[in-house]
Order: structure tokens, then sequence, then C-alpha cells
């Protein structure tokens, strides 16, 4: 784990394994070269390297990084070219049949339940052609955010707003720059402020160096600020820098520097190396709901000193810790979410902390032998794990599984750390818990293969699955791989950073809901 903390590089369970990179050279001092959970690592000097868990634990050969090719139906355009407009497709009236039966009060649980004919006449409220975009690869990129008018959506070449209601195009601002590419934008966007990380695009539109961070206002596409930082980056790999961001302060880590910026004009938020005591590293930094920090300490020399890790939830505004627990060496590395709040390490798998006061909550035994484990390590918690009440769902892979990789959905108590069930797996599904639905309901929206893409609710007790909306079969294939959902206001917004199969591509579809 970085001094730094890591940096971009394993995604979640739903994208396919990172290609191991090459061996990394000597870190310098006070610096672990960032690896991605599941893979061997190299020992550094301090503080020990991790080696990865919940993934075989093989001798991975060198790897030259290969240029991601852009998916069918992508079209080219020329860096810093105008920006054709894209109208938007009109909403088709009647074609959206949304069948209510039936609204039951349950008198236990104090809430209401959604009963829902699924129909195939069940089409997009509104959607954006992808072919009208800003040359879309397979660049990962997170950000879509919100405000009481537009979803805006961050794309390779910079930001774009759309009307909530009919998908028209509000503002369209490029990233500072000509042929630049966007690489991380949290999900984040307090004040009316979004944040884009980018640097210079790579031989064919392949990730290039991610060493810029630029901040634009939400209600009118205005560029705030941009600001270029220290990347090493000797692999080429475009992934060395994480955005953890919380409320109106950004937390920057790259392989070569660490800061905290306000977001709103670029200026520090507070000094990463003054909050943290002297024989800790600067640490590892998540954002969301809370700004999490996991740092590693050292009492003595390297050889014979003492070791542990500690945990903090931070105050975004000064950066001071609200609360900090010891825990012993490795153990507490990562946050896979920060609210809930789940650590993970290599000495002793995922737990959960109190996320008032740090105590612990639960351990969750087994999980890492049953299941691959991939934090994000670009700033923000993984994408398909969400937190409800007292439950925990975690998209994952299971290992060994006679016919391959199996993805499936997981439920555990949060308190007790019990594996409740689990959903049915397969290679080709993708289940994708939806946050911020203002309710308790476990809500997933669903891909697999060639089957229609649907929003479903699970059961808590038992994991039993109804369907609530099945959308046409079009809306996955005309999404690329990387397709993610956002829930809005009882509107379900699909946003895409890749070209689907077919020649007609969405980049942005918004989907009705029964909340609708």
């Amino acid at each position: 784990m970085s001094a730094n903390g890591p940096v971009a590089g394993t995604g979640p369970y739903g994208q396919q394994p990172p290609q191991p990179q090459q061996p990394p050279m000597p870190p310098q001092q006070g610096h672990v070269p960032p690896q991605g959970y599941g893979y061997p690592q190299q020992p550094p000097a301090m503080p020990p390297g991790q080696p990865g868990y919940g993934y075989p634990q093989q001798p991975a050969p060198p790897q030259y990084p290969m240029a991601p090719q852009p998916g069918y139906g992508h079209q080219h355009q020329f860096p810093g070219a105008p920006v054709p407009s894209a109208p938007p497709r009109k909403k088709k009236t009647g074609l959206i049949v949304l069948l209510v039966v039936a609204l039951v009060v349950l008198g236990g649980a104090g809430g209401a339940a959604w009963y829902l004919m699924a129909s195939s006449g069940t089409k997009p409220l509104w959607s954006v052609p992808s072919k009208a975009e800003w040359g879309l690869g397979e660049q990962e990129v997170d950000g879509t955010w919100f405000t009481d008018k537009a979803v805006i959506q961050t794309l390779s070449g910079g930001v774009k707003a759309y009307d909530l209601d009919s998908g028209k195009q509000l503002w369209a601002t490029p990233l500072p720059g000509a042929g630049n590419q966007a690489c991380v934008a949290p999900s984040v966007s307090d004040g009316g402020i979004g944040v884009v990380a980018y640097g210079a695009s790579g031989v064919g539109g392949a990730p290039g160096k991610c060493d810029h961070v630029a901040a634009y206002d939400l209600n009118s596409g205005k560029k705030l600020w941009h600001r270029a930082f220290k990347v090493k980056d000797e692999f080429g790999s475009g992934k060395e820098l994480a955005v953890a961001r919380t409320g109106e302060t950004v937390v920057i880590t790259t392989d070569r520097e660490q800061v905290a910026l306000k977001a709103v004009d670029g200026t520090k938020a507070w000094d990463v190396k003054k909050v943290v005591p002297g024989s800790c590293d600067t640490g590892t930094y998540t954002g969301g709901k809370n700004l999490i920090r996991t740092t590693a300490c050292l009492e003595g020399d390297a050889f014979t000193g003492k070791f542990w890790t500690e945990a903090s939830l931070v105050d975004p505004a000064t950066g001071k810790a609200e609360w900090t627990k010891r825990f012993g060496q490795d153990e507490a590395e990562v946050a896979l979410s920060t609210s809930p709040l789940v650590l993970s390490g290599e000495a002793k798998g995922v737990f959960a902390l109190d996320e008032k006061t740090g105590e612990r909550r639960s351990s969750f035994p087994g999980m890492t032998d049953k299941y691959y484990v991939f934090p994000e390590e670009n700033g923000s918690p993984m994408r398909q794990v969400a937190g409800f009440e007292n439950i925990l769902l975690m998209g994952m892979a299971e290992k060994e599984v006679a016919k391959g990789e199996s993805k499936t959905l997981v439920a555990y108590d949060l308190d007790s750390g019990k594996e409740l069930w689990k959903a049915p797996g397969s290679n080709t599904i993708e289940y994708i818990p939806l946050r911020g639905t203002g309710s308790e309901r476990l809500l997933v929206y669903v891909t697999e293969a060639t089957k229609k893409p649907k929003l479903v609710e699970f059961n808590p007790e038992d994991g039993a699955m109804t369907t609530l909306v099945e959308y046409p079969e079009e809306v996955d294939k005309n999404m690329g791989v990387f397709a993610r959902p956002f829930w809005h206001k009882g509107v379900l917004y699909v946003t895409s950073v890749g070209a689907g199969i077919e020649s007609e591509s969405y980049a942005l579809v918004a989907l009705p809901t029964p909340a609708s």
C-alpha cells in the first residue's frame, strides 16, 4: 500500500481483472508503488508491501500496456474539434406502460411495497446518442452529477449537461487544452461543483498520463480552475492518480504527491502531512458520504520496529480526525465503502466499523476465501457496494466455480457479519445496487447478456427477487460494457463510457421506475 495511498488500479467486480503490470522499480523513500488487490507485490523498503488477497497468488509475467480498442459503433473525433449538437430523442408518449397492480402498506416495516407488472413497452423517457459525443473510448469515468434542472455526464473530452425532463442539451464544456482525456471523476458534487481528473490521450485514444484536475460549476458549465500534478507513472498506465471527494474538499493522490484542496477554487484546504502522527504515512483517502483515511505506521526501524495500521474518520473541512482506531499490521488498508463503513486488509479480510465511533461493528469471515474482492483505488468507494439499514449488499464474483467466473450479489448482516443470502450467479450477469433512493428498499439494476435489463427488488430476509420494471433489450445493447445506473428523484439514469454493439449507441438514457 503506497505511503501516499493506492491510486487507480483494480476495478470492482463487474470489470475484467486488470492486466498484471511490469515489475515495479525500487520505490523512493516513503513511497510504495501501488498494486491492485489480488496480485503479488514486490517487497518495498517501508512499509512492507501487502500481497493481494481474494485472488490466486501467482507470479505475474511482465506485461506491456495495450491500448484499449473502441467499442463497436464508436465514432472517432479529433480532440479539440468542434462539438456537434446532440439532440436527444423526444419522449415517446404512449410507449411508457407502468401498470401498478397494488400498493400495500407493510404494517410491521412501516414502508410501502411496489408491485409492478413489467412490460416490454416500458421505453426510455429519453436518450442521447453516443455518436455525437466527444470521442467515447473505453476509459472508465464515474462522474455523473445532478442539479435541480440537469443531469451532468463526464465524457472522455469534457462534461455535458442535459435537461432532466426532456434530455435537451443545456451546455457543454470541453477539458482544458487539446488532446486531453478524462480519467477520474468521483460522483460527489457538493456545492454544485464537479471535479474531473484528466491528461493527454495515449496512442489511438488509449489512456495516457492522468496528471491534471479541473473543477466545473454544474449550473453553468463554467470551468472554475484547473491544476497540474506531479505524476511519475513510469509504466504509462494512465492510472496513477486518485481523487477522494467528500463535501467541498478534494484529496488528490498521485505516485509523487498528495494535497487536499477546496473544490470551489483549488486552493489548499489543509496540510496532509500535519494531520497524521509522525510515525505514520500520509495515508490512503476514500471519499463519498464520509472521508476515510487508512494509514500504515512504524515505530522503530523497518527490521525490528513495530508496524500497525490506523483508520480515521476525517473532517473534510480541516483534515483533523474525528476519531482514530489502531489495528494490526496490514489490517486496515483501504475502505470498500465509507457509509456504511467497511474496511479491508490482507491480514484479516473485510470488516465493518461504526461510522460515529469507529468501534468494530462486525467482521465478515471467509468473504475473501469465497469471493474476489477488488477495491476501487481511485479514491472512490466500490461501485457495487451499498448499505440498507443493517444489510450490506456487495456485487462480487465467486471463486472455484466449475464453469468459470460466476458473478453474484451477496447480502451480509452488518451487525453480525453473517452471510444472509446470495442472488443467482452467472458469468454474464451484473448486479448494481442503487444508492440514494430515499428508502431502505433493496433496489438493484440488473443486466445479463442478451436478456432485457431490469430494475429488481430483493427481499431482505430471504433474497427473493421481484422484477419491478423490465426495459427493452436495446437499452443494454446500445450501452457500453461499463454502463452505470444512477437514481435521482425516482428516475433511473444510465450512463455509458463506451459505445454499444449496435450502430445506434446511447451515451445517456433516462428510464422510468415505479417512483417516476
